[in-house]
């Protein structure tokens, strides 16, 4: 007599049906633990959402920002070139 074990999800601890057994052996994913459709759904989603928050900053195509923040840093630069100038009157910090 075998006694076979119906493989659960390691998320939350239900059975894999049939499909899900069949899947997870024709195409292993070689993690060690098994995961049913619905969490690798959650999981799925969760990654597609880290994934956009991660490149919703899209500040860098706002072209005019972009050149006014440059402005803004060579104006700043020149400022304390000036300002050593002025401090060491001519000569070298």
């Amino acid at each position: 007599m075998t006694v076979q074990t119906v493989p659960t999800c390691n998320d939350c601890n239900e059975e894999l049906t049939n499909f899900e057994i069949f899947l997870e052996r024709k195409y292993p994913r070689g993690r060690g633990y098994f995961v049913c459709i619905k969490c690798q759904e959650v999981r799925d989603k969760k990654i597609i959402k880290e994934l956009a928050d991660s490149v919703s900053d899209l500040s860098f195509y706002d072209y005019p920002k972009t050149i006014a923040k440059y402005k803004k840093q060579e104006e700043e630069e020149s400022n304390l070139k000036d300002f050593e100038e002025d401090v060491t009157k001519g000569g070298k910090l």
